[in-house]
């Protein structure tokens, strides 16, 4: 009977708790009040991304030394973040993918990369020397683009207009 009244008790504390959290929020609170990151539209599981380092005007993020991206409107996060696979300085030919504010240029679907005779599915074309988001190895660095799972690249690809503002930040990965 006391374990039965000790884990009543535990409930009604972590109920306390809750409403408590969510109370303080107050009625008016919106996700940029929350310290929480708004919840994510992706399903991939990766570290909540480091806000304050990403403008708020830019529509895409990509955060190279923590290998994640996400989408964003007015600074709120609207996609993401999802793990991405950027270029790095590594043994086989990499080029680190050029950090700074960019604009997206253009767009393909379907693209194979004459200058390397690679595939770049949905290829979102934003920093010079062709530099693009694109479905791409995860695990194997790119020669400057910014690789994506095949479901996020085309989200970015669906969702990514020319003229959309991307940041890439974080300084250099480490090496794969």
């Amino acid at each position: 009977m006391l374990r039965v009244a000790v884990i009543i008790c535990m409930i009604a504390f972590t109920a306390v708790v809750v409403f408590a959290e969510v109370s303080s929020r107050g009625p008016g609170a919106t996700a940029a009040a929350r310290p929480e990151a708004p919840l994510s539209t992706s399903t991939s599981s990766v570290a909540r991304p480091p806000f304050e380092t990403c403008p708020p005007g830019a529509d895409a993020c990509v955060d190279t030394r923590l290998r994640i991206s996400w989408l964003q409107h007015d600074g709120q996060i609207t996609y993401g973040p999802v793990p991405v696979m950027p270029g790095t300085a590594d043994t086989h030919g990499g080029e680190v993918t050029p950090q700074g504010f960019y604009r997206v240029q253009w767009k393909a679907v379907s693209l194979t990369s004459d200058e390397f005779d690679e595939p770049m599915p949905f290829a979102v074309f934003f920093a010079p020397g062709g530099v693009a988001f694109h479905e791409g190895s995860l695990t194997s660095s790119s020669h400057g683009c910014v690789h994506l799972s095949w479901a996020d690249a085309r989200y970015y690809f669906d969702h990514l207009q020319v003229g959309a503002n991307v940041a890439v930040f974080g300084g250099q990965p480490p090496l794969s």
